[in-house]
């Protein structure tokens, strides 16, 4: 986004990430990312039945918790395989080390509960894993790709080393009319998603206000997923607890105005929370005239009385007389 909407920190990024999980645990909207977007053959004939959520949250050996974003198995033609989706917003240069330790924690664990008795067979086979990273960021990915690029001297070994090369989707390389062939969930999201760090808090409402027009196609619970990541992917998942339950249901009927006061506010957000980090210096200095200062600003921005007291701790009636 513009310098009118909140910068991405980490906090954001954790609350884009989790709109996204919440998405892509929409079995529909994962088998729509592979034949629309990843246009993977082998996946053409996977149906709903087909393909199972797999929990995988990893400990890794420096012992810090990594935990990759969405993994799936799936069974096609008698064969189990996974798809392990990571999603990115900036450039990893480490991503082929990441995605093999994911993968090697997988097949440990393929491999740990399989009888004993099965995977000593000369049949027996691990199954095969499809990585694949999903990226929205601004920046070119110049991260190289396979695995081997990742290993010094690799064209000396041929074959005797380790490879594998991973599926980009790079979002951003796509645009509007591309994305809206189709209006499904993952299509409204993308669109919406769609170079979100250059947008003003304006072209997201008339995002949404195309979007509204052409949501007959989305079910009940699409509509709430959608919302869903509307609120954690752009507004950091801060809302009031009756948000949710107004938000769809103005979706559904077309009403914009619930979302834009959302949007709106993201931005007063920014505003009052500047405010709030001059309060704080002026109580350190136990200054009455830096909680004034913040007042009036307040003021200025409409910011009803009670509020103005939760910030400032300056009576109503002190309030009241910066208004005359």
């Amino acid at each position: 986004m513009t310098d009118e909407s909140t910068p991405q920190n980490e906090s954001s990024k954790m609350q884009h990430d989790k709109g996204y999980r919440d998405v892509f645990s929409n079995k529909d909207s994962f088998i729509h990312f592979l034949t629309k977007y990843i246009k993977a053959s082998w996946a053409e004939k996977i149906t709903e039945d087909d393909i199972e959520r797999v929990n995988a949250s990893f400990v890794m050996k420096d012992y810090q918790k990594r935990e990759s974003d969405v993994v799936y198995k799936l069974k096609n033609e008698n064969v189990f395989f996974y798809i392990l989706l990571e999603l990115q917003s900036e450039p990893d240069f480490t991503m082929p080390f990441r995605l093999l330790q994911y993968m090697m924690n997988l097949l440990a664990d393929e491999f740990k509960n399989t009888p004993e008795n099965v995977r000593e067979l000369k049949d027996y086979k691990l199954p095969a894993i499809v990585p694949i990273v999903l990226y929205n960021g601004e920046d070119n990915w110049t991260p190289v790709r396979s695995f081997k690029e990742y290993t010094s001297n690799y064209g000396e070994f041929g074959d005797n080393i380790i490879d594998f090369k991973y599926i980009l989707f790079d979002l951003n390389r796509y645009n509007e009319e591309d994305i809206l062939t189709t209006h499904k969930l993952l299509d409204f999201v993308f669109t919406m998603d769609l170079k979100h760090y250059s947008r003003t808090i304006e072209d997201f409402i008339n995002e949404y206000q195309r979007l509204v027009k052409l949501q007959h196609e989305l079910t009940d619970d699409d509509i709430k997923t959608f919302v869903l990541w509307i609120t954690h992917a752009l507004l950091e998942g801060k809302f009031d607890e009756n948000f949710e339950k107004e938000a769809v249901a103005a979706f559904r009927k077309g009403d914009v105005e619930t979302m834009t006061y959302a949007f709106n506010r993201l931005v007063e957000r920014e505003k009052v929370s500047a405010m709030e980090i001059g309060l704080n210096e002026g109580r350190k200095e136990g200054g009455v005239e830096k909680a004034i200062i913040i007042a009036n600003k307040m003021l200025k921005h409409n910011k009803p009385i009670d509020e103005i007291m939760e910030y400032t701790d300056l009576t109503r009636e002190e309030i009241e007389r910066l208004q005359q």
